[in-house]
């Protein structure tokens, strides 16, 4: 478990900059990067993975889109603290999951916020290795490659089954067992949402490394994970 939660602040109001700086690199240990230039933001996001950011949304409107779609790449929605100080209204945020903060709000309030992700950081995101190069990353849903850099985002229902499957790693799982356990489906069910979802989950597998020995086999309603310890 690696010992700084480094978390990245963008705020151009000085005052407020220097008091979220102070307030939050004194607290638990946090690191903290901050910015008042968006350019310069948006160049750590690029380079830096940050286990959580607190971002003012009043300085974003036609660059939303892109500040999002480098979150989802390179950060977990869930980690992203957002906090405005005016109406605010916007699709894209609608359809997010960003933790929302509307100002004033208590310093307590974002601290305890980022309490919360750290303390699901921990719990859920202990480097779970499927290979000597490849980790899987449940709370933020991603499985990457150290060699390459390349990175797959997984589905809810994907992330959820390679947690059910590493957790009984060569073990073979009936098909109800998975629909009951991920699903809640009764085991009379007939459905194909199984098969579809872990075709899905082999293809974003074979694309990080298409010599991966890792396998799901299913065969006579048995499912079974493979890999190197």
């Amino acid at each position: 478990m690696k010992e700084d939660f480094l978390i990245l602040i963008y705020e151009k109001e000085k005052l407020l900059n220097s008091i979220l700086n102070y307030q939050i690199s004194n607290y638990n240990n946090y690191k903290v990067l901050v910015t008042d230039d968006k350019i310069s933001m948006f160049e750590s996001l690029s380079k830096k993975s940050f286990d959580s950011c607190i971002i003012n949304l009043n300085y974003f409107d036609e660059d939303l889109k892109k500040l999002l779609d480098l979150f989802e790449t390179n950060n977990n929605l869930n980690n992203i603290i957002g906090y405005y100080d005016h109406h605010f209204e916007n699709s894209l945020i609608d359809k997010s999951r960003l933790i929302l903060l509307k100002k004033p709000f208590k310093l307590i309030t974002l601290l305890n916020h980022l309490d919360n992700i750290k303390a699901k950081d921990h719990l859920d995101d202990s480097k779970k290795y499927l290979m000597t190069h490849i980790i899987f990353s449940p709370s933020k849903k991603i499985i990457s490659n150290l060699e390459t850099g390349n990175t797959e985002h997984l589905t809810e229902k994907e992330n959820n089954l390679l947690i059910y499957f590493f957790n009984k790693k060569n073990i073979k799982i009936l098909k109800k067992e998975l629909l009951t356990n991920i699903w809640g489906f009764s085991e009379e069910i007939n459905t194909h949402t199984l098969e579809t979802h872990i075709y899905r989950l082999k293809q974003k597998l074979f694309k990080l490394d298409t010599n991966l020995s890792f396998s799901l086999v299913n065969k006579n309603g048995l499912y079974c994970l493979k890999y190197e310890e």
